[in-house]
């Protein structure tokens, strides 16, 4: 329903019509409409935790022995699919505060750096973790705003800018001397 008509489209009724429940059920579990999308959302956070801790367990020799697109697509993937299975996810996502989803995504994009940017201070791997997310968040969230139905397209492109961005940071990660800052 959330994917169809949009959050402002999810109504008491209706929804208790869709589910082939009574009104009076539906009230029974859920008190309004708020409550409704929060438990939406709630499923959402935990579908997207169980992804990053699925990605921070990913050995760290692992995430060496990748290209740096293979990385990229390793750690998308999971995330994309996600996407493309819960349509309702961008709409009842969009517009709110930086969610457990954001940090989620940080964490596990965090754990792939560190493993394949050991040179690099901590401090450096999370601006850089910070970018990535800026730029996929972004990227999906303007496509989102702007064209909805191309949402695939943008994540196909999201994964090359990410590959050329995490290759270029790892080839200025071997030709800088150690303890020089970054720029």
């Amino acid at each position: 329903m959330v994917a169809e008509e949009g959050v402002a489209g999810v109504a008491m009724h209706a929804l208790a019509r869709r589910a082939q429940t009574s009104i009076g059920s539906l009230y029974h579990f859920f008190p309004d409409r708020e409550c409704v999308l929060r438990a939406l959302v709630e499923r959402h956070l935990a579908a997207t935790a169980g992804i990053s801790r699925d990605l921070v367990a990913v050995p760290a020799g692992v995430w060496r022995e990748l290209s740096a697109v293979e990385a990229i697509d390793r750690l998308l993937a999971p995330f994309a699919k996600y996407l493309y299975r819960h349509a309702d996810y961008l709409p009842l996502m969009n517009g709110r505060e930086p969610s457990e989803s954001d940090a989620n995504f940080i964490h596990a994009t965090r754990h792939m750096l560190a493993a394949r940017l050991e040179a690099v201070g901590s401090a450096q791997r999370e601006h850089y973790a910070a970018m990535v997310h800026a730029i996929a968040a972004g990227t999906i969230y303007v496509a989102f705003q702007t064209d909805p139905g191309r949402i695939g397209a943008y994540l196909g492109e999201v994964q090359r800018v990410l590959g050329a961005y995490l290759s270029d940071i790892e080839a200025a990660a071997r030709t800088k001397p150690r303890g020089r800052k970054s720029a």
